[in-house]
């Protein structure tokens, strides 16, 4: 199980979040996703919006991360329980069904969810630039839009959901290349 992650930023403070995707991948197919606007609690860069499309009117009367987040926990969790393999005996609490997370430029995604939530993210973000160069080293770059156009991935960029989908397929593919 592959769990992509993007957020989406209002300016260039850190942990300004505007929106958050996550999708979740099993054997190279997207089963579960959800988006959210969040109010980064901060001014509207234009220059952000112009990238994302994303207006302080449509995060009003959003939650922002920090509130938001256990229900993005919970959504993972709840992922993590519908997608892990049958089990011959009861289910074990303690075990955890195996997930990758990931973000395409990981160190980016996590730095804005730490400083957005004043912590550490309770699992490790692997970086699907990394695993793209590996995996895909004739490509000229391994940005997001030239490695999904190259796997053949739809991809509406800088859109938190289709980005996070994009980078799970990828993670995917490389896991399988």
């Amino acid at each position: 199980m592959i769990i992509g992650i993007d957020v989406e930023t209002a300016n260039s403070q850190a942990g300004a979040i505007c929106a958050i995707g996550v999708a979740v991948v099993t054997h190279g197919v997207v089963v579960r996703d959800r988006h959210w606007l969040l109010n980064p609690q901060s001014a509207f860069d234009p220059r952000f919006t112009g990238i994302h499309g994303i207006t302080e009117r449509d995060v009003r009367g959003k939650p922002s991360i920090k509130s938001a987040w256990n229900e993005v926990l919970a959504f993972i969790t709840q992922a993590r329980m519908e997608c892990s393999p049958p089990r011959l005996f009861a289910f074990d609490p303690t075990e955890e069904p195996t997930a990758r997370f990931v973000a395409h430029n990981a160190p980016f995604d996590r730095g804005q969810l730490e400083a957005a939530l004043g912590s550490a993210l309770p699992f490790h973000l692997e970086c699907t630039v990394r695993l793209a160069r590996k995996s895909f080293p004739q490509l000229p770059k391994h940005t997001l839009n030239v490695v999904s156009a190259h796997l053949q991935i739809p991809l509406r960029h800088h859109d938190a959901l289709s980005d996070a989908r994009a980078c799970a397929l990828i993670a995917s593919k490389c896991q399988n290349s």
